[in-house]
């Protein structure tokens, strides 16, 4: 997985892709879109129990809903303390012919909080083939268990690592900048600044102001990406500053503008 992806992406939403991939293609359709068992509580009921007697590593349950016109079938992990952590249930609405797929999965995540999973409605279910797919998806689901596993640990290990760069990019800001800064004749300030307004933890960037003539002062965000890159070059960016605004004819100031700006496009004459 790109190194961007796990940076930007929550675990949440890592593991709803993952999952989303995965069951959004279970469950099937008839061709001439007729099912001659899906109108009938009792046979549907009777298929489903044949199946769930033949899968034997996890725990079914059968029921029936609004007066025998749905019934589903639900498998989870056998173990008891397992059981929060994974289910899926195909219900096939017998007055529409209408079958659902919905799937839950807690891997990786705080307690209590889970990633839901739900498919489309699968129009004139196949309920034979639609268990069959169920029976694909649980014979595979320990290694897909793995694979999430294994995406939310990547996830927590690249956390950790981009963390700790951060703590080392802090600080060197605040050793070297004021270092640098009170060898060099300017009045200066530096100023951590917090991710949501915060004020603990390793600040998200620094902001450095340089007072410079004419009542002016220059900004620069310094971060853990590219705090490298700019401190050797801060005074000589000043100078050249302060040299452009001396050769100025009129009073300039140099500000970052928002999304909000509107922009006029000039032409130019050929």
């Amino acid at each position: 997985m790109k190194k961007k992806k796990l940076l930007e992406t929550s675990c949440h939403f890592l593991m709803a892709e993952f999952w989303r991939g995965l069951t959004l293609g279970l469950g099937k359709s008839r061709e001439d879109g007729k099912d001659p068992y899906c109108r009938d509580y009792k046979i549907v009921a009777y298929k489903m129990t044949l199946f769930a007697n033949e899968i034997k590593d996890y725990h079914n349950e059968i029921l029936r809903r609004l007066k025998d016109s749905c019934v589903e079938i639900e498998f989870s992990p056998k173990a008891w303390r397992e059981r929060s952590k994974m289910g899926i249930k195909l219900s096939v609405n017998l007055a529409t012919g209408i079958g659902h797929i919905f799937f839950r999965s807690k891997i990786g995540l705080s307690r209590g909080d889970y990633v839901h999973m739900i498919s489309e409605d699968i129009h004139d279910v196949d309920i034979s083939a639609s268990l069959e797919d169920l029976r694909c998806f649980l014979e595979k689901y320990p290694e897909y268990e793995k694979q999430a596993e294994a995406i939310i640990e990547e996830k927590r290990t690249e956390e950790i690592k981009q963390k700790k760069l951060a703590e080392m990019a802090s600080k060197s800001i605040e050793t070297i900048v004021p270092q640098m800064m009170s060898q060099s004749g300017y009045e200066w300030n530096l100023e951590s600044e917090y991710k949501y307004f915060g004020t603990g933890g390793t600040p998200e960037r620094y902001i450095l102001r340089i007072k410079t003539k004419k009542h002016k002062m220059i900004e620069i965000t310094l971060n853990k990406n590219n705090f490298a890159e700019k401190i050797p070059e801060i005074l000589n960016v000043v100078k050249q500053i302060e040299q452009l605004l001396e050769q100025a004819p009129f009073a300039v100031n140099i500000v970052n503008y928002g999304p909000g700006t509107r922009w006029i496009k000039g032409t130019s004459e050929t």
